[in-house]
């Protein structure tokens, strides 16, 4: 039996390493090679977060991350902290998860994370507004 070389790609899956390292390759150049997914593919969200419920995202399946901006409701007491987050599937509460303030911008990275995301509001009787953008990568 001839001498044979082992096959590094053993499922065959060489463009979707090299699709993985191009990836690398740009967050390492602070290039995202992110896109963002249009609003006719449900790419954009705006949801309404106040101390009633907890709420999560309604994420497209080809999101990857996202930009989300929150917008505090006008007449909460105080701005710098007006909703909280857990990016771990479980509930926030209102003393428990980390907190978001008005004008504030979160982003983040992995369809895991962005399906386990919760978001409560602080303050009771206030509406605050998250504005959400989902990216899908640039890879195909």
């Amino acid at each position: 039996m001839a001498n044979q070389k082992k096959n590094p790609y053993p499922h065959n899956n060489f463009s979707i390493l090299m699709d993985y390292v191009e990836e690398l390759v740009l967050l390492s150049a602070n290039e995202r090679g992110l896109i963002p997914i249009s609003e006719e593919d449900d790419g954009y969200q705006d949801l309404v977060v106040d101390h009633s419920e907890v709420k999560n995202l309604t994420v497209p399946d080809n999101a990857v991350s996202a930009t989300i901006m929150v917008e505090a409701d006008d007449s909460s007491t105080s701005k710098g902290r007006v909703i909280r987050y857990k990016k771990n599937g479980t509930d926030p509460t209102d003393s428990s998860g980390f907190g978001l303030g008005d004008n504030d911008i979160y982003e983040p990275a992995g369809k895991a994370n962005l399906d386990n995301l919760r978001f409560i509001g602080i303050e009771d009787g206030k509406s605050h507004s998250l504005r959400i953008q989902y990216y899908k990568t640039a890879q195909a």
